[in-house]
């Protein structure tokens, strides 16, 4: 399976760098090597397919021999996990990412026009990187004794790590995937533009792409966000955790772009600006990616990659792609023609570069906070950061996600999410802002008589929002500015959407998504600013409290079919009653506690119930301990310090184990040390457990009665009047209960942005295709018209 699976790989990267050099042969007056580019695209894209293909077969097979099958499935896996599994690890994942790469080089060919042989140049040579990772990787590799070198068999798989074990894991990596895949392509269009002297056309043609790389990598972010919110137990569906900003920050380029494409594609403004954001969009995704997968956030996310061997090359090919692009910018600069904007502020080119500058200096904050650990680490300049950055925000020394971890030595740090909270929301309000008067704005000036009148009703709608909001209590200056800015931006997009639907739906797709970007700002600061406090109940079984209007029964700790356990609550409003079951349970394969809260969603705010901890029912006279770890027995505080073997004993076949214990009593400490002791009984020549006890001071007896010298544990017995008869201390659950008003815009806001972009991603390509066929642009206005116009696409290219 190694051989082959190399094989297809090998061939795919000779495919590739086929197609590349084919191209770069087209690009030098060669036009007899066009047909072997195309050759070379569509061949890689079928040694990719088999590739992915061999690898989810491998999966599904339950190969254990191969290493990467082996650390990442198991027998017990369901169907769709199993094939999810094969991206859960780094090689499977650089995997679906050149299987979308490379559908997409395909989609590209005949499609581009001149620009084919400088965009798929790049595009391979790309490809032909990634599939240089996915080698050194190799998903294929047979697992192999470490000491000895010998294949292993084993007759199952390590598993897939529990958090994995979701719904949202088999559809959020593919989805991730596509949007970084796609932002290759106004990346590789940027790069040809520069190199042909062709400065205006690539916007027309990379429009469509770029549209449909920041829809995806919203939903991406969107998947992303509802998959901690519901299963990670952090209390909510974005912790500002560096692997989520890495995501975050490629797509608030993208947001920048497309706005500056717009510019240039109504005037030929911005053309400057628009090749340097087009080729930062690739770099900061392949930055996410350098930083994600080098184990460089090992001690500071809970969800980073550990470096397998690719750190070198990641850092190199990083390097390259970002000298090629300051280069190729630097011999063009001055050689770019720059068209001069409206110089009047009420007009659309005004706001949106405002808008490009607010949404590039989010970008920037959040990148820099975010690369922190990379920063801090360069010699001399941690400790020196450390100093001045302490003084107006909370940093993570590498012990906020593990607390046990000794801090960086080297000054090494990141930044705590304080920091975002702190820095991020006030360029959320200027963003909000120009969101109200741009969309009402001519590109090159407005009629401000004709601006105020647009503004009556929505500036009505949101001092009717702000007027609700102090009525429910909101006093904060910021979120007052969210609620009551949303609102009014809400209402001149919905006025412009009203207004645009007379020529088309195509028409709307940017006012959407600029509705859904108000509703997910509203939701956003209410169900974080103005949800309860996280407040801690314990609760024993049958034991009831109320808190925020809700009764809660524990009904006890439970096992599922699947061995992990369960915290069984019953919730009651006051008129529905409904079962809560939160996860807590270790997990010996992780060797930590997974959390995985229970939610119950109304209308207007969510219960989130969060599993803190679990004290299982406890005899006092029989206390279990850890080395070096203490219970009370009655008058005595009991210390086991650690077992003592008796080795000539082994040496005889017999077996004399005893628990050093550390006893207070009285002031006085003394160590004592029951024991266990297999001895052959005479009568029946079998071996026998005989435990020997000790004498405590007070008169008491104490005894070994179980071991476990795996975990150096012990479990030990007190007897004796008054240790006899100590009462049970019942089981205990600790849930942490919080209410999260609105929690339900946030998601709506993300989808309505999606859909928004989807109608603008079909509108862009209908567009560019007409123009691509010279034929005079007519949007479609009903869907019958739509699917004829699509159908036409499909001939013309057939």
């Amino acid at each position: 399976m190694y051989l082959f699976g190399t094989f297809l790989l090998m061939a795919s990267l000779g495919m590739t760098l086929l197609a590349t050099i084919s191209y770069i042969l087209v690009i030098r007056g060669q036009r007899v090597a066009l047909s072997y580019a195309r050759f070379g695209v569509y061949a890689a894209l079928a040694g990719v397919l088999m590739s992915w293909t061999l690898l989810i077969t491998v999966f599904l097979a339950r190969r254990f021999d191969l290493d990467y099958v082996y650390n990442y499935s198991s027998r017990d896996l369901e169907f769709f996990f199993t094939i999810a599994a094969s991206w859960a690890g780094q090689p499977g994942s650089f995997m679906i990412w050149l299987l979308w790469g490379s559908i997409a080089s395909a989609l590209l060919v005949r499609r581009t026009k001149h620009f084919e042989p400088y965009v798929l140049a790049i595009v391979m040579a790309i490809q032909a990187a990634i599939i240089g990772f996915v080698l050194v990787l190799n998903p294929f590799q047979p697992l192999i004794d470490p000491s000895t070198g010998a294949a292993l068999t084993p007759t199952d798989g390590r598993g897939l790590n529990p958090l994995l074990h979701n719904f949202w894991m088999i559809i959020h990596p593919p989805v991730l995937f596509v949007g970084y895949a796609l932002t290759m392509i106004p990346f590789a269009f940027a790069l040809a533009a520069l190199w042909r002297r062709d400065y205006d056309t690539w916007v027309q043609r990379a429009l469509p792409w770029t549209l449909a790389a920041w829809a995806f990598l919203g939903l991406a972010l969107l998947l992303g966000g509802y998959w901690a919110y519901e299963t990670l137990g952090w209390g909510g569906y974005w912790g500002w955790d560096p692997v989520e900003n890495s995501s975050l920050v490629p797509w608030l380029i993208l947001t920048a772009l497309i706005h500056g494409m717009l510019i240039q594609r109504t005037h030929g403004g911005l053309r400057k600006t628009n090749l340097v954001l087009g080729i930062a969009t690739y770099i900061t995704v392949f930055y996410a990616t350098f930083m994600t997968r080098s184990g460089v956030y090992a001690n500071f996310s809970v969800h980073s990659f550990v470096a397998e061997d690719i750190f070198e090359g990641l850092v190199g090919f990083q390097i390259f792609l970002l000298a090629v692009a300051v280069i190729s910018l630097l011999m063009r600069w001055n050689d770019i023609p720059a068209r001069p904007l409206s110089d009047k502020f009420l007009s659309r080119d005004s706001f949106f570069v405002l808008a490009i500058i607010t949404l590039v200096m989010t970008a920037l904050v959040v990148g820099i906070g975010t690369s922190m650990p990379v920063i801090s680490a360069i010699p001399g300049v941690g400790h020196t950061l450390q100093e001045w950055m302490g003084r107006y925000f909370e940093l993570d020394d590498g012990t906020l996600m593990n607390p046990q971890a000794q801090p960086f030595a080297d000054g090494r740090f990141s930044l705590a999410p304080s920091f975002y909270q702190r820095t991020v929301p006030p360029l959320g309000v200027v963003a909000i802002i120009l969101l109200i008067v741009g969309p009402l704005l001519g590109w090159r000036d407005a009629n401000l008589s004709h601006l105020l009148r647009a503004l009556r009703w929505p500036a009505v709608l949101a001092v009717a929002a702000a007027i609700v909001a102090l009525m429910i209590n909101v006093r904060d200056l910021l979120a007052l500015a969210y609620v009551a800015g949303g609102a009014f931006a809400f209402g001149t997009n919905l006025l412009m959407v009203v207004r645009t639907l007379r020529g088309g739906w195509l028409r709307i797709g940017g006012y959407f998504a600029h509705i859904g970007f108000t509703v997910m700002a509203i939701g956003m600061v209410a169900s974080s600013a103005y949800a309860t406090p996280d407040t801690r109940l314990t609760l024993a079984p049958g034991e009831s409290a109320r808190l925020f209007g809700y009764e809660f029964i524990f009904n006890g700790y439970q096992l599922d079919d699947q061995q992990r356990g369960v915290l069984d609550l019953t919730v009651s409003d006051g008129t529905n009653t409904f079962s809560a079951k939160p996860y807590l349970y270790f997990n010996q394969r992780m060797g930590a506690t997974m959390q995985t809260p229970s939610i119950h969603s109304y209308l207007w705010h969510d219960l989130y119930i969060s599993p803190a901890g679990y004290d299982p029912e406890r005899d006092p006279s029989r206390p279990v301990l850890g080395v070096d770890q203490s219970a009370q027995m009655g008058p005595y505080t009991l210390t086991f310090r650690g077992f003592n073997i008796d080795r000539d004993a082994m040496m005889r076949g017999e077996a004399k184990v005893g628990a050093k214990v550390d006893v207070l009593y009285e002031g006085q400490t003394i160590t004592v040390e029951p024991r266990v002791e297999v001895v052959t009984n005479p009568t029946t020549n079998q071996g026998e457990l005989q435990y020997i006890p000790v004498t405590l001071p007070g008169g008491h007896t104490l005894y070994l009665r179980e071991l476990d010298p795996t975990n150096r544990m012990v479990l030990l017995e007190g007897s004796g009047p008054g240790l006899d008869d100590l009462p049970v201390v019942p089981a205990k659950a600790v849930i942490a209960v919080s209410v999260k008003p609105l929690v339900v815009l946030v998601w709506t806001g993300v989808i309505l942005m999606v859909i928004g972009g989807a109608i603008a991603l079909v509108r862009r390509y209908l567009e560019g295709s007409l123009a691509l066929a010279g034929v005079r642009v007519r949007l479609p206005k009903a869907w019958p018209e739509l699917v004829a116009q699509l159908g036409w696409r499909r001939m013309s290219h057939s």
